[in-house]
């Protein structure tokens, strides 16, 4: 649903001449937009804006000046404030943890909580047994079938230059095991292998957890023990485990970041003897939260751990691009050494010491695309390349007295 009171839309340019928009058609062809919902009340839409103009303008007539001043302001402002939804619309029902029965219901609960939660055994084994069992049937059926060929090559060379031929011949032989009942064989045989050999291909693409979240399901496992032994063997094959959540750029890197924010969070609780911990508010949200009352179980809006690190990310964009900029000039600016204004060896010194400012950072600049993002190796190389061309052309442009 769109944002409440906003509407976007896109305008189509033509070379045709203005036309007026009385057709809907054309209207709509011209005009695209988000719909907007409000709540009705009593069968009617709730007010939002003052709607009957000419009572209004009796009102204001019959008022003093200072009211009819305040009572315009209020028109004004009142437009742009938010009408609070019935409890109806806001109220959200949420799966608690706790009271759902333990066992598999529960365990379900959990892993359906949190999308890095969502592990599964692919069972890749079983796929291979499956592939190779089929291969092996095929590869006897084309055998078969390439046997039965020869046979008709020397015996009855037309039934493999006519297929209606073969299947006339076919027909007259009863029960017999002939090239047609084969070719069915094999035609089943390669659906079924062809199915299993794309499912397979599709799990294979499917990524593997992070050791933090499969640590995460794993103490789960240990603190409230919700399966009998036996049935937890699918957990412990983690070279097997799957995760069904696509990853974000920043994953690992998330990862640390609300690792971190836990400890923070906890030490912070502790520091000052509280009951909850104080950021709590800022980065679950009240869905989150009532999911379980377990303390062990954190639950984090992966929105406002995003916005955390776009704030972190920007930060670190800045430092790499000014600090250096900054150094570099202090390095090769005249007036940074006028003292040594006449002096060229000094200002050659100063101008490799920027070189080697560049050459840090841009290593720094390639350890941090490498760290923070899943650039591919060309675009970090070609980042990089970016990166300390920049700095080349400051360093040409403020080279010192002498050079």
């Amino acid at each position: 649903m769109a944002p409440k009171r906003s509407m976007t839309g896109d305008t189509v340019v033509t070379d045709k001449a203005p036309q007026s928009p009385a057709n809907t058609a054309d209207t709509d062809d011209t005009l695209r937009g988000d719909a907007i919902i409000d709540i009705v009340e009593d069968g009617n839409l709730a007010p939002r804006f003052s709607s009957d103009s000419r009572s209004s303008a009796r009102d204001d007539a019959a008022q003093p000046k200072d009211e009819k001043k305040s009572t315009v302001l209020r028109r004004i402002t009142g437009s742009f404030k938010s009408i609070p939804e019935p409890e109806d619309v806001t109220e959200t029902r949420t799966r608690n943890l706790e009271e759902t029965p333990n066992g598999f219901p529960r365990l379900a609960a959990f892993q359906s909580s949190e999308a890095n939660f969502s592990l599964y055994r692919s069972f890749s084994y079983l796929h291979s047994r499956v592939l190779l069992d089929l291969q092996d049937e095929i590869t006897c059926l084309e055998r078969e079938l390439h046997d039965i060929d020869l046979d008709d090559e020397a015996e009855d060379p037309d039934r493999l230059r006519s297929r209606e031929l073969d299947i006339d011949r076919a027909s007259n032989e009863g029960d017999t095991r002939n090239r047609r009942v084969i070719m069915r064989e094999i035609k089943d045989k390669l659906m079924e292998y062809d199915d299993v050999l794309i499912k397979t291909r599709t799990l294979e693409s499917f990524q593997r957890p992070s050791d933090r979240n499969y640590l995460s399901v794993r103490r789960y496992y240990h603190n409230t023990d919700p399966l009998m032994d036996a049935d937890m063997d699918s957990i412990r094959s983690k070279e097997d485990i799957v995760s069904i959540r696509s990853g974000r750029e920043w994953a690992n890197f998330d990862g640390s970041v609300e690792s971190a924010l836990g400890s923070f969070d906890n030490g912070l609780k502790k520091l000052f003897r509280l009951k909850e911990p104080p950021l709590q508010d800022l980065f679950r949200t009240p869905e989150l939260r009532a999911k379980s009352t377990n303390k062990y179980i954190s639950f984090y809006s992966s929105s406002r751990i995003d916005k955390l690190i776009n704030v972190m990310i920007t930060f670190v964009i800045f430092i790499l691009l000014v600090i250096p900029v900054v150094t570099m000039y202090r390095l090769t600016t005249t007036d940074g050494h006028a003292g040594a204004a006449n002096d060229k060896s000094t200002s050659n010194i100063n101008t490799f010491n920027a070189v080697g400012v560049l050459i840090v950072f841009t290593l720094l600049f390639s350890a941090a695309m490498s760290l923070l993002t899943k650039a591919a190796r060309h675009d970090i190389f070609a980042a990089s390349a970016a990166y300390c061309a920049i700095l080349v052309v400051f360093i040409g442009n403020f080279t010192g007295p002498g050079n």
